[in-house]
């Protein structure tokens, strides 16, 4: 295998920004989501290597999100 082949970490993330400059404005809030989406790369592939903690932390989360609009429910009904 030829060294010129295989690409760099370096040149893909070049490649990839450089085509988001033509697509996203670097003076506002896009850029920043543009950014943050490359960091979710890694959140993919742990749900594919680790599965069962993934779901028990949606499920957790959930959880908690449904409780918290139940007990935010309960109290303002009182009021």
């Amino acid at each position: 295998m030829s060294g010129e082949s295989v690409l760099s970490l370096r040149e893909m993330l070049h490649g990839l920004f450089h085509y988001w400059d033509e697509h996203i404005s670097k003076d506002g809030a896009w850029w920043i989501l543009a950014l943050d989406s490359v960091l979710f790369i890694p959140l993919i592939f742990a749900v594919f290597f680790y599965p069962m903690a993934v779901l028990a932390i949606i499920v957790s989360a959930a959880v908690l999100t449904l409780g918290f609009m139940g007990l935010r429910r309960l109290v303002h009904g009182r009021r």
